[in-house]
């Protein structure tokens, strides 16, 4: 089941930016090698210059710049612990009146993007994923882009970035896992227990490369895809070989690529009831301890520590996905539920999941049917097209004699979700009055026919009748002319 992530998006600015005179420039993170497989990598250069960039390069060609100085500040200052990390990464390689938009599978980065500190630097960053999305709105495909490549060489190796210890490597320090004065490591938890330590002065000072996201960028929150992490892992390792960086990088020097932080300012700790933290419990329907699923989804290790977090005001109740998905099928079953319209969900093979109170009162049944085949019920046979792949969704208007309903029915499919969905709209009283409608049009024109032909018969008649009146006439005025004569 896909991850269900909700982020500010910027897929409008840059359409904005597309559109406008804007030149434009995309840098992407090597990530993309485990969200493209290889012939589609080699044709992202080509779909984003169709797609209206002027300038595209991989992220890493400002990696190698960032592992470089963070090499030189290490030497500097062998007495300090130091935390090399590229997530997010600072991009300080700009061109002149153009439009920056980087491109990858990290949330943080459009964070980092909207600090007043970096707004002369970024001016966007989107998501793979609405990248795809500004890909189909323009109508470019991959399969009909030619292969070609970036616009800007890559140095050593920063395409190793998005992997654990991929920093480290670049700028040609230790990446053994035994070593206790060099660690890179990923995952929130385990951040969290290294910077306690370090905090709590228990070891020796120590060069740490932490990711936040489990295994690193190529694990990001918007990075899902079908490929198992540990293929996507491969897949950048495989690029990085295949594309090895230069020797020598001649670009950026002296450049500022560190950051300077401040300590935050902790909350005194603060002690909470039994019962204050039941309620915040119960308020996302965890009234029983095995109603809490301790899922982390939220980003606590446990529903209690987040109920914790939210009496302390770090939190939101809704932080609760569990919970936001309760509500979500719950308010879709109230949705549906009161829908006019008749609406069935059939699974794979075509049995009856669930369908609303309209179709069961239109088809005259209950629950007692789910479960079972839609033929059952009617006719499959629009469904079964959807099922074979010949239609996508198909629209037509069915009588029911068995259950004296014509409907205009609606049939397409959730391929995600492996469903089929049927929507059945009730026109029988429409039908029958446009055929009295017909009847009375039928009615008309025989009543209209009727009296075209008697007014043709009397006025033959009349023609017929007056001919021989007048002749009559004619010869009772000679006998009266005649008789005057005498």
């Amino acid at each position: 089941m896909p991850r269900l992530t909700r982020y500010t998006t910027d897929y409008g600015k840059v359409l904005q930016m597309l559109e406008g005179n804007h030149q434009l420039i995309a840098s992407v993170a090597p990530s993309f090698a485990g969200y493209y497989n290889d012939w589609e990598q080699k044709r992202v250069p080509s779909a984003l210059r169709a797609l209206g960039f002027h300038y595209i390069a991989e992220t890493s060609a400002g990696a190698w710049h960032t592992a470089m100085a963070s090499l030189d500040i290490i030497k500097e200052k062998p007495d300090q612990n130091h935390i090399c990390t590229a997530c997010p990464a600072i991009v300080n390689y700009i061109y002149p009146k153009s439009k920056f938009v980087f491109i990858g599978p990290c949330i943080a980065k459009k964070d980092e993007a909207n600090r007043p500190e970096n707004e002369e630097y970024v001016d966007a960053a989107i998501t793979f994923d609405e990248l795809e999305e500004l890909f189909k709105l323009k109508n470019i495909t991959l399969k009909t882009c030619e292969e070609s490549s970036f616009d800007q060489e890559v140095s050593g190796d920063a395409r190793l970035f998005p992997l654990e210890g991929g920093l480290l490597r670049t700028a040609g320090m230790s990446t053994d896992m035994l070593d206790s004065k060099i660690i890179a490591l990923s995952g929130f938890e385990e951040i969290k227990q290294v910077l306690e330590s370090l905090h709590q002065g228990k070891n020796d000072k120590i060069i740490l490369e932490p990711l936040f996201c489990r295994y690193g960028c190529i694990n990001g929150p918007v990075a899902n895809k079908e490929e198992n992490i540990f293929s996507k892992r491969e897949a950048v390792l495989e690029y990085a070989r295949n594309k090895p960086g230069k020797e020598e990088d001649t670009g950026i020097t002296n450049s500022k690529l560190f950051q300077t932080f401040f300590p935050a300012k902790h909350h005194q700790e603060e002690v909470f009831s039994e019962e204050q933290i039941t309620e915040i419990l119960a308020s996302t329907g965890k009234f029983l301890p095995e109603d809490e699923l301790n899922c982390m989804a939220c980003g606590y290790n446990s529903c209690r520590e987040k109920a914790v977090a939210v009496l302390q005001g770090i939190a939101e109740s809704s932080m609760c996905m569990p919970y936001m998905r309760r509500m979500a099928e719950k308010q879709f079953d109230t949705l549906i539920g009161h829908d006019p319209n008749g609406i069935v969900i059939l699974d794979s093979n075509l049995n009856i999941a669930h369908m609303n109170n309209a179709f069961k009162k239109m088809f005259t049944c209950s629950d007692a049917i789910i479960g079972k085949r839609i033929s059952y019920l009617i006719d499959p046979e629009s469904f079964e097209k959807i099922a074979t792949g010949n239609e996508k969704i198909i629209r037509d208007t069915i009588h029911y004699d068995n259950y004296n309903l014509v409907c205009f029915q609606i049939s397409y499919s959730l391929p995600d979700q492996h469903q089929y969905i049927g929507i059945f709209v009730d026109i029988t009283d429409i039908q029958s009055n446009r055929e009295k409608l017909a009847d009375i049009r039928s009615e008309t024109m025989n009543k209209a026919q009727e009296l075209l032909d008697h007014q043709i018969n009397m006025a033959q008649e009349l023609a017929r009748f007056l001919g021989e009146h007048t002749a009559k006439e004619e010869i009772l005025l000679k006998k009266l002319i005649d008789t005057t004569k005498k």
